[in-house]
């Protein structure tokens, strides 16, 4: 019996609708892998052009961090006005895409998202954070979000791996109704929404994937789509940029264990990730703690899901979770 569920940071409602699908095992992934066999010009490889723009501040051993050549939001200074204004006879309201849009490249180009070691993580989550704090601090962007993307089924372009930072003057449509919906939730019940949903988790157990001592990965209730996961911390911190090293480490741990599950036993398919925090020009909440989210991409939307701006996930999350702790799959 398909089941409508509520999504309770969002508010949003999602169709559970298994009967429309098979087994999990048939989501595993048969489109080719991001490998490096490819003739396609590696334009990250140490020594092009690339490398020669990065900036050398934030070079580790795994990683650099260069501009984006076709930003999204541009790194300009300070000064220069983000206003809105309108045009066309003061009927549309536009304004300038004021902030900032970074790649951190990954430097080897055989450790892909499914094989990052530990220490590949720490360096890049690390980079995330920086990145947060140059573009909050000396560009006065409100937002900032660092996003994975793997594979062409998840719209990534170029195959040698990296992830991106955007930073922008304007909080973002999802991040809006996930701010929303938790102060809510905290209004009416005096709890923050996502520490009440980790400790339901952690006391149901049927949809946890990993957990350690500062982090728990589950599939996500009200999943948008198959095998959907979030990780969440343990200690109530809305802003990503302020977790301290040490439970960064155990982030990277349980990082690289989900992604490890996932590719092992859905075959590496297109996924992508990103990290939702507080907006920097907001102090600390207590109705809203950061958090990645995890969509492995194995179905497409169709028009249902377009035009009604519902989705119907195929796959229960509870048999999700199930096939990637490598239980049976019935």
């Amino acid at each position: 019996m398909p089941q409508l569920r509520q999504n309770i940071i969002t508010g949003e409602w999602v169709v559970i609708a298994p009967e429309r699908a098979k087994r999990p095992s048939d989501f595993i992934s048969t489109t080719p892998k991001v490998r490096h066999d490819t003739e396609e010009e590696d334009v990250f490889k140490v020594g092009e052009t690339a490398w020669q723009e990065r900036f050398p501040q934030y070079d580790t051993e795994n990683i650099f961090v260069i501009p984006n050549k076709y930003p999204a939001f541009v790194d300009t200074p300070s000064h220069v006005s983000a206003r809105s204004y309108r045009i066309e006879d003061d009927f549309y309201r536009i304004r300038p895409s004021v902030g900032g849009h970074d790649v951190v490249v990954i430097k080897d180009p055989d450790e892909d998202l499914y094989h990052f070691r530990h220490e590949t993580w720490v360096d890049l989550l690390e980079a995330f954070q920086k990145r947060y704090r140059y573009f909050a601090e000396d560009r006065e962007s409100i937002y900032q979000m660092p996003i994975y993307n793997h594979g062409a089924g998840a719209a990534a372009s170029i195959w040698h791996p990296h992830a991106q930072v955007f930073a922008s003057t304007i909080i973002p449509n999802n991040i809006s109704r996930e701010l929303h919906q938790s102060e809510k939730h905290f209004e009416h019940n005096g709890t923050s929404a996502f520490t009440d949903m980790l400790h339901h988790e952690l006391h149901e157990k049927v949809r946890i994937i990993a957990k350690n001592k500062d982090f728990v990965a589950f599939a996500f209730f009200a999943a948008r789509f198959p095998f959907e996961i979030w990780i969440l911390p343990r200690k109530h911190r809305s802003h990503f940029e302020d977790v301290p090293r040490k439970e960064l480490i155990n982030f990277a741990k349980i990082c690289k264990e989900v992604f490890s599950k996932l590719g092992d036993v859905l075959n590496e398919p297109p996924t992508n990730f990103f990290i939702h925090s507080a907006p920097s020009s907001m102090g600390e909440l207590t109705h809203f703690s950061w958090h990645m989210e995890i969509g492995p991409r194995l179905t497409n939307y169709g028009g249902f899901e377009l035009g009604a701006g519902m989705v119907i996930d195929i796959v229960s999350p509870e048999k999700a979770a199930a096939y990637l702790r490598g239980e049976n799959d019935k």
